[in-house]
C-alpha cells in the first residue's frame, strides 16, 4: 500500500513523499517549484519556442503533483497569451492528496483549476485556460505508445530515480521518446545517472548538462539537433565524456520486451556491470 507524508521544500513550496518509491516527488533541498521552472522549463528551451510558434507539444514522463505542468502552463502564458499547449502527461496514477496542495501565486489560480479537472470532475482529458491537458493512467511503458504520430517540442522526464522506477529509465523506454520528438527538441531531467546517458548517446542524443538546483550535481539535457538557448545549459566535461564511455556503470538499462519489472532489469544491469 502507498503511503505519503506533506514535505515542505527549500523554496516554501511542499511536495509529497511516496514510502512505496522511497523518495519525495521534489528535491526538498532546491525547493519543487524552483525544481520545476529551472531543472525542466527553462532547459527544455520552451520559453524561446512559445515566442515564435502558437502551438507547443508538451510530454511528461510522471506527471506527479502536477506542479512542472503548471509552472510551465503559466510561465509560457506570460511570454505569450495566445499560445496553445497541448500536454501529455503519463502516470500510474492520480495521487488524490494533490487536493490539500497549494501553489502561491502565480500559480495556484491554475493547479487549482487542474486539481478540480482530476478530482472533483475526475477527467483526464480536458481543456484549462489554453492547455489542452491528457493524462495516460497506466504503464507508461504501454501508454506512450499510444502516442505514435505526435511531434513533441520538449519532454519532462521526471520519473521516480532510476534506481527506484528503473522500468522508466531503459533504452528501449527512452527509444520510444525519441521518436516522438522534434528535431529540435530537448529531453530534460533531474537524473544524471551514467545508464541513462549512456543509453541517450546510444540513441544519437547530444548531452549537456543544466545548472545544478538546490544540490551540488546538475541534471541532464538532450537534443538531437536542437541548440542551447538557456543559460542554464552547458557542455559535457571530456572527464564526463570519458566516463560516460568507458566507466563499467555506464551501461545502459535494458528492457527488450518493454515488459520486465525493475528487479529483473537492475538485476541484469548489475550483471553486465559486474562481468565488464
Amino acid at each position: 500500500m502507498e503511503s505519503f507524508k506533506k514535505v515542505e521544500t527549500a523554496d516554501g513550496s511542499f511536495t509529497l513523499y511516496n514510502a512505496a518509491f522511497g523518495e519525495s516527488y521534489h528535491s526538498v533541498s532546491a525547493g519543487a517549484l524552483e525544481e520545476s521552472l529551472k531543472k525542466f522549463l527553462l532547459p527544455s528551451n520552451l520559453l524561446w519556442k512559445a515566442q515564435s510558434q502558437r502551438e507547443i507539444y508538451l510530454l511528461e514522463v510522471g506527471f506527479g503533483l502536477g506542479y512542472n505542468l503548471s509552472v510551465t502552463a503559466v510561465k509560457l502564458k506570460e511570454v505569450n497569451p495566445k499560445l496553445k499547449l497541448h500536454y501529455f502527461g503519463l502516470d500510474y496514477r492520480i495521487v488524490p492528496l494533490i487536493r490539500d496542495l497549494k501553489l502561491p501565486p502565480p500559480y495556484g489560480e491554475f493547479y487549482e483549476k487542474l486539481k478540480g479537472e482530476l478530482l472533483e470532475r475526475g477527467k483526464t482529458t480536458f481543456e484549462v485556460e489554453n492547455v489542452r491537458v491528457t493524462i495516460l493512467l497506466g504503464d507508461a511503458r504501454k501508454k506512450v505508445q499510444e502516442l505514435k504520430g505526435l511531434n513533441f517540442d520538449a519532454v519532462y522526464h521526471d520519473a521516480f530515480s532510476p534506481k527506484r522506477n528503473t522500468e522508466l529509465w531503459t533504452l528501449e523506454f527512452l527509444k520510444l521518446l525519441k521518436e516522438l520528438m522534434k528535431g529540435d527538441a530537448f529531453w530534460v531531467s533531474y537524473s544524471t545517472a551514467l545508464p541513462v546517458r549512456r543509453a541517450l548517446w546510444e540513441l544519437g542524443f547530444k548531452i549537456f548538462n543544466t545548472q545544478p538546483v538546490g544540490r551540488k550535481s546538475p541534471g541532464t539535457a538532450a537534443t538531437l539537433e536542437g541548440i542551447p538557448l538557456s543559460n542554464r545549459v552547458y557542455p559535457l566535461s571530456e572527464k564526463e565524456i570519458q566516463k560516460l564511455l568507458n566507466s563499467p556503470k555506464a551501461v545502459p538499462y535494458r528492457d527488450p520486451c518493454l515488459c520486465l519489472p525493475r528487479e529483473k532489469i537492475l538485476e541484469d544491469y548489475l550483471r553486465r556491470v559486474n562481468s565488464a
